[in-house]
């Protein structure tokens, strides 16, 4: 043995490994000045991360419900699950070939051999019916020198921390998902009631030019006119009850429950979703978005995979041991003399292969850049997404407190045309009129309100909706 590990160190000296670059990882995501922009813009305040369960911020017994059935059910989160079981056996696959394999090998045969054969021509003696009995134990070791099977160990868990960064990505992402779904209903049903309202005042104003015209205090084309009002107001009306049953559809969908589950789901009035922004957030944010983790881990796992590729140059030394006993007659088949063994120690070093080394080498290089720059193209990705929605965002409060004015300014408006009616200075029509505008403007400023409630709940999904890494 010692004469086969001199050889060993021998030949390990006379082996070349091909030259190559690698690719270069981004370690941070450079956003310190949008953070603080965003901070200073009043709309933002210094904090933590996101909880975990961000969504109780909504305070909505039936949102909540929705979120953890989805986390439950769901059909593709199901999916992610089970890649990552997969992945999780395919590790201990990798690790078993760090360990010595040991058989079991029992066999008995039975054979006849011709008389007039080679065996029974030359040796008469040898009977006609052989029945040979051997029972093996085989031991079979590749000694892991250069740390190839380590390294691919090591790298098949890299794939399975990969797989449950994307378990977490998919469950922040279905929650994000119904969390947004769920918002964009409330709204339609926001909309739905003020639609109700136009029309209830369209009806009203229309009987009142109905009764002016039948009096000829109005022309039939002013009746008209407030006829197509009317109906245009009841045709939008129609328009939203199949959007809102659509949206009622693929929260069911996203909770994993058939059409015929039955879920309630009513207006509530709208609760500001507050999100904070980290003061380290350039630099934790690769740590705390699970998409970024999964791709950072299959980073490591390609390099692990280089290093593997490299001990290919490298001679190894296995070693095939077999222990058993053989006979051709089953009461003789334990005694001591029935023993046979053998011990096979083998070096091997790759001499001519056409290049195919090298080119296993090289592919699994090229995987490695391939990707770090898919890691690096997500970083920047993510750092521009987060960048737009805090500029929605503080744009989106800066139409709000305008339309906010303008809402003041109509609800005011109302109010003086109600007196002026109350004194016989002003029809009901220009009060009612006055009054559907301030819906208008409530139904606008409310558009704005759940877009910026919306825009939270993505800023919230890009900042990692509370994860903190894969243990």
């Amino acid at each position: 043995m010692r004469r086969f590990l001199l050889l060993l160190t021998l030949l390990s000296g006379c082996v070349q490994v091909p030259e190559h670059e690698l690719a270069v990882e981004l370690d941070r995501c450079g956003m310190e000045s949008v953070t603080a922009e965003a901070v200073d813009s009043g709309n933002f305040q210094a904090g933590d991360w996101p909880t975990e369960a961000w969504w109780e911020q909504f305070n909505d017994p039936v949102l909540t419900h929705l979120i953890e059935e989805g986390l439950k059910s769901n059909p593709s989160l199901m999916m992610a699950r089970s890649r990552l079981n997969a992945a999780a056996q395919v590790a201990l696959q990798r690790r078993a070939a760090l360990f010595p394999e040991i058989s079991f090998d029992p066999a008995d045969s039975w054979q006849h051999y011709s008389k007039n054969g080679f065996f029974r021509t030359y040796a008469p003696t040898i009977p006609a019916l052989v029945n040979d009995i051997v029972i093996n134990m085989t031991f079979v070791y590749e000694f892991d020198i250069w740390g190839k099977y380590r390294d691919l160990f090591k790298a098949a868990l890299g794939e399975e921390r990969a797989r449950l960064a994307e378990v977490r990505q998919a469950e922040l992402v279905l929650a994000a998902s119904i969390a947004y779904t769920y918002q964009e209903l409330q709204y339609l049903l926001f909309r739905r009631e003020i639609l109700r309202k136009q029309e209830a005042i369209r009806d009203e104003a229309y009987a009142i030019r109905d009764k002016r015209e039948k009096n000829a205090l109005d022309t039939a084309i002013i009746t008209l006119g407030s006829k197509s009002e009317t109906l245009d107001v009841s045709a939008t009306l129609r328009e939203i009850e199949p959007i809102i049953r659509q949206h009622v559809n693929v929260l069911k969908t996203l909770a994993g429950m058939d059409q015929d589950a039955a879920i309630e789901i009513q207006l509530n009035p709208l609760h500001v979703l507050s999100v904070s922004l980290p003061e380290n957030l350039s630099l934790d944010l690769i740590s705390r978005r699970p998409d970024l983790i999964a791709l950072k881990e299959r980073v490591e796992a390609a390099a692990k995979k280089i290093d593997a590729a490299k001990t290919e140059f490298y001679p190894n030394l296995n070693l095939i041991s077999l222990v058993g006993l053989e006979s051709v007659f089953w009461n003789k088949i334990f005694k001591q003399d029935t023993y046979s063994g053998t011990l096979h120690p083998a070096i091997h070093l790759p001499i001519f292969t056409a290049g195919r080394l090298r080119a296993e080498l090289m592919e699994k290089i090229a995987d490695f850049n391939e990707a770090v720059y898919a890691y690096n193209n997500l970083i920047l990705n993510a750092t521009q997404e987060i960048a737009d929605t805090l500029t929605s965002i503080i744009y989106l409060q800066q139409e709000i407190e305008i339309r906010q004015e303008s809402l003041n300014v109509v609800r005011q408006q109302e109010k003086l045309t109600r007196k002026r009616l109350e004194h016989a200075l002003d029809d009901k029509i220009t009060w009612l009129q006055a009054q559907y505008s301030v819906l208008d403007m409530e139904l606008y400023l409310a558009s704005l309100e759940y877009g910026k409630q919306l825009e939270g709940i993505v800023l919230i999904r890009e900042l990692g909706g509370g994860f903190h890494g894969c243990p």
